[in-house]
């Protein structure tokens, strides 16, 4: 975690402190939230606060032994910050590519017991294409990413979590 601060911190000073902000909404397999903040022309952390749904091959894990397995649809509420570099395609037309994490809670669909809901942490990879409009920002973001589901340090959950969103956001 340290090392990823410095080299954050690293590329911040080399590329010149042209910051920026950009704020909207994302929606398809991620729904809500989005925050963009700029460092430089070319590099950005991007923060989604989101809900989605996940297929998830369920387990209840033993000793390192799979007991019980399944499939389920879950409800995820996560955090998503990603860490993007941008490259420029054609003017107002930029392709990004970059990593990240994914923090939050996962609960079955039809969950009515608050004891079933179960922490949430995964990380991402992201590709995507974005469009600048004068003041408004269009992008398209493919998430593919690994997941983990836990309660009370057990492992239940395990599952590849491929997200696509479409992104609208306000620049300023």
């Amino acid at each position: 975690m340290k090392r990823l601060f410095i080299i954050l911190a690293a590329v911040v000073i080399t590329t010149g402190m042209k910051a920026h902000d950009e704020i909207g909404i994302i929606a398809g397999g991620i729904n809500g939230l989005s925050y963009k903040h700029w460092f430089s022309e070319k590099v950005a952390i991007q923060t989604d606060l989101a809900v989605g749904l996940t297929a998830a091959p369920m387990g209840i894990y033993a000793y390192g032994k799979q007991m019980i397995s399944g499939t389920k649809s879950l409800y995820d509420f996560t955090l998503n910050p990603n860490l993007l570099g941008h490259l420029s395609i054609i003017p107002n037309l930029q392709f990004y590519g970059g990593a990240g994490v994914n923090l939050g809670l996962m609960s079955d669909l039809h969950n009515t017991n608050p004891d079933l809901i179960m922490g949430k942490f995964g990380i991402n990879g992201v590709l995507g294409l974005a469009y600048d409009l004068p003041l408004v920002v269009l992008a398209l973001d493919f998430r593919p990413g690994y997941g983990l589901g836990f309660r009370d340090a057990n492992l239940l959950a395990h599952f590849f979590d491929w997200k696509v969103g479409l992104a609208v956001r306000y620049r300023f």
